[in-house]
């Protein structure tokens, strides 16, 4: 498992087909993610930085805590396919921010540990995806809104650039 952060250019053309698609907010606030392999697609997905809401969160098929919310938590609902071009591998220890560093280390540890479970509900998610909405139950159906559009993003991915 590594650690990457996504091109803007990548970022930007998505979202024009899904609202869903998290912005990278120009580098200020870059997204940060692994990438796990769903049959034979590559997805990134993102995580987010502790907030208190995470401790008091439960697990959820699209919304993971690390490290029991204390390192924040994967956002299974905002992964996306991806190519190799738009990533962009970040070497952790380079990070100069010590602080940034050591939660980013933390997240990695607490990931590589839980990152069984974590595959399984991508590939969940991905399935949820594209099921017809009448062969979803009410619980799936709420997972599904909460997610990106898969079956879109995956037809438009193959055509960028």
């Amino acid at each position: 498992m590594r650690v990457y952060n996504i091109t803007d250019d990548y970022i930007n053309y998505l979202h024009q087909f899904d609202e869903k698609v998290c912005f990278n907010k120009h580098e200020s606030r870059p997204y940060i993610g692994i990438v796990l392999q769903v049959g034979d697609l590559k997805y990134y997905a993102p995580f987010t930085s502790p907030k208190q809401k995470h401790v008091n969160m439960k697990n959820a098929i699209d919304f993971r805590k690390i490290g029991n919310g204390k390192y924040g938590a994967i956002l299974l609902n905002n992964m996306i396919p991806v190519i190799d071009e738009a990533l962009i591998e970040v070497n952790i220890n380079n990070i100069q921010d010590h602080k940034y560093r050591r939660l980013l280390q933390n997240q990695y540890i607490e990931l590589n540990n839980d990152f069984e479970i974590i595959q399984k509900n991508a590939f969940k998610i991905r399935t949820i995806a594209f099921l017809d909405e009448s062969k979803l139950t009410s619980h799936q159906r709420i997972i599904k809104n909460r997610i990106c559009n898969l079956k879109l993003l995956e037809e438009k991915y193959k055509e960028y650039k």
